[in-house]
This record gives structure tokens, sequence and C-alpha cells, in this order.
């Protein structure tokens, strides 16, 4: 009877000494998502210290999510070499985010040769593939005059075709270009005052202006 107490205790004591081993290296041995999701609690905590090893494991197993959150940290360090690698490995494997962080560095030289025009192609190949971000980009560089554009095209078919998407994605600035458009004519439109006036009610709430009804004659302030 005492000899069987002693295993049972014995067996106790080696079941827990498992436990706290497993719990101890449970990290080691975690898988992609697993290093992903406990980098992202880390990175919401702003504590990138701590984020950016288990990102970056993450990304080197082929983690697309963590290419971009690692590449994100990398470029506000100013690491631009290996933020543009992992931008550039995200848009390899598929990611408009990917693509669009790539044509970022593009556009302004860091971690990359400055080239707008790979930055332009880049940022439409994003905006095809439904990227808000890239969409307002690009409609703003048409509006703007950026990303390269030739003056002659800032007022053509594919100007209107990104600043209308943009606007449907609810771009401020796309809004007010496509309602000064239908109220001129402007981009090849038809003249159109009610879709204009259409379009400035949008403006004022975004602006968080409230139209005033006319008083009528006899009514106080």
């Amino acid at each position: 009877m005492i000899v069987f107490k002693s295993c049972r205790n014995f067996w106790r004591v080696a079941v827990l000494a498992f436990l706290m081993f497993a719990a101890g290296t449970a990290s080691v041995f975690a898988g992609p998502d697993e290093d992903y999701a406990a980098g992202m609690i880390q990175y919401e905590r702003n504590d990138f210290t701590n984020a950016m090893p288990l990102m970056r494991k993450a990304a080197d197993a082929g983690h697309v999510k963590a290419m971009i959150i690692l590449a994100t940290m990398l470029d506000a360090a100013e690491v631009d070499d290996q933020a543009a690698t992992y931008y550039r490995k995200a848009a390899d494997a598929g990611s408009l985010d990917g693509v669009y962080g790539l044509a970022t560095m593009y556009a302004s030289g860091d971690g990359v040769k400055k080239d707008v025009q790979e930055a332009r192609n880049l940022i439409i190949r994003a905006a095809e593939g439904g990227h808000q971000q890239a969409t307002w980009v690009l409609a703003q560089a048409y509006i703007r005059g950026e990303l390269g554009i030739p003056e002659d095209q800032r007022s053509g078919k594919d100007a209107l075709k990104w600043i209308t998407l943009a606007a449907d994605k609810e771009f401020l600035p796309a809004l007010e270009a496509l309602e000064k458009a239908y109220r001129s004519g402007g981009y090849g439109l038809a003249q159109d005052i009610a879709k204009a006036d259409e379009l400035k009610l949008k403006i004022n709430k975004h602006r968080g202006v409230t139209e005033k009804k006319p008083r009528r004659r006899g009514e106080k302030k």
C-alpha cells in the first residue's frame, strides 16, 4: 500500500513537471498562426520590441499577415530595406496590402530606388483588386497631378473612373471633384445640377455641415 502511494505521488510529480515544461516551451514549438496571434497582442499594446521577433518568426514561416505587420513596424523604424523586402514577399503571396505597401516604398524611394512609374503601376494593381486606400490615392493622384500622371490624362476617362470609384468609397476629395464636374461638365460628363446637388449633400454630411432651411417671410430668427 505504501509502495502504491509512493508511485502515485511520483506520477503526479512527473505529470506536473511535464505540464510546466510544456508551458515553458510552448512558444518555441508554436506555429506561425500562434506566433502571429501572440505578436498581435504585443503590437496592439504598442510593445513593438516583443511584437517584432514574433512577427518575424511567423513571417519567415510564410504567414502573410505577419509579413505586413512586420513590414509596417520596420518601415516606422526606418529599416527600409527590410520593410520593402517583406512588403514584396506579401505582394508576391497575393496580398493587396503588400502591393500597396511596396508602392509607397517606390513612391518615396525608401528601401528601394525611387520609381514613380512603378509606384503607380503597383497602386493601380492594388486598386484594381479593390484595395480602398490604393483607390483613394489613385483618385487623388488624378485630381492633384501626382504619381507622374500626365496633365492631358487628368481629365480623361481613367481619371473619371478612379475618381468615381473613390467617391463611391466616400473619399471626400473625390466627392468634391465629382460634384464640381457635374456642376460644370468636367471629365467629359454632361452637366447635371441635380446630381451635383446630391453630391453636395454628401460632402456637407462628411464635413458635419447642416443645411439650413430658408425662413419664410415673417418667421422669427
